[in-house]
């Protein structure tokens, strides 16, 4: 082993701070301050911005889908609605 790999890891963002965690998306090394503990996993800001704009913008795509389907529903709930009462009157 040489002087350089027994040498201890610093922050990629604060070279005079030791190093705490490593992002497991871009693997950069991290201090205490820099790493983001997110569902246990660690993660440096930019990747875990990146992370929660992604999940935001299908949230937004599962909410208008959503609306929709309630909206299909009620307009086929109505129609049975109309139906039954028409049927219902014609016997009465």
């Amino acid at each position: 082993m040489d002087a350089a790999s027994a040498r201890p890891l610093s922050c990629s963002a604060h070279p005079e701070r030791p190093a705490h965690a490593r992002c497991m998306s871009c693997q950069k090394v991290l201090c205490a301050e820099c790493a983001t503990e997110w569902e246990g996993i660690n993660h440096c800001r930019r990747c875990l911005e990146a992370r929660s704009t992604a999940r935001g913008r299908s949230g937004v795509f599962t909410g208008a889908i959503l609306v929709v389907l309630i909206a299909a529903l009620l307009f086929a709930h109505a129609r049975v609605l109309a139906w039954m009462g028409a049927a219902a009157a014609s016997v009465l």
